[in-house]
């Protein structure tokens, strides 16, 4: 605990938490998640509460607490007979419940990404919306393309899962990331 502490104090409050583990998927729904951590003293309480919610000691992350409400994803998976395949789409809770996603396969490039943008339901999303800005679509883009690429580059991973990637005011920054390697490998 006393690395969280020091990682907290050294980013600034307030702070996200979140266990750390490659076992561990779907940590919000596990309580193993603590957003807009202000001090010390709540650090504490919710470093011992997402122990007890994980069962055991995981290591946690601290993090920046990045401000947005919108929310997408980007990730990899291969396809038997096709390769690397990116995804795009709503991300956060949001990502199984809408199901509002498009695929292309590896390699893309920013019309492939832009085309993906707009395929999207949500695609009102990336725009100027509610006082929000309009999304740095050129940078939201090269992180899609860094998927396609990452998958090429690396046929060991099966799968790769960008989700949030959080509309930070324009910017878009992955807030948190999954990587799979074969197991036959």
């Amino acid at each position: 605990m006393e690395d969280a502490l020091a990682v907290a104090a050294k980013i600034g409050y307030p702070v996200a938490m979140k266990a750390c583990s490659w076992e561990i998927m779907h940590k919000s729904g596990k309580g193993l998640i603590a957003l807009n951590v202000e001090n010390e003293t709540v650090l504490k309480a919710k470093f011992q509460n997402i122990q007890k919610n994980a069962g055991r000691n995981v290591p946690v992350l601290i993090q920046e607490m990045l401000k947005g409400s919108r929310e997408f994803m980007a990730g990899m998976t291969r396809f038997a007979g096709f390769g690397p395949c990116v995804i795009f789409g709503l991300g956060g809770v949001f990502t199984e419940i809408y199901n509002d996603t498009t695929l292309r396969l590896a390699p893309l490039g920013d019309a492939d990404a832009q085309e993906m943008f707009s395929d999207i339901r949500a695609n009102k999303l990336l725009d100027e919306f509610r006082g929000m800005p309009k999304v740095r679509t050129d940078k939201l883009s090269q992180i899609i393309q860094a998927v396609g690429n990452v998958a090429l580059l690396h046929p060991e991973i099966s799968e790769i899962d960008l989700n949030p990637i959080i509309i930070n005011g324009a910017q878009p920054v992955v807030a948190d990331a999954l990587i799979v390697l074969e197991s036959n490998i």
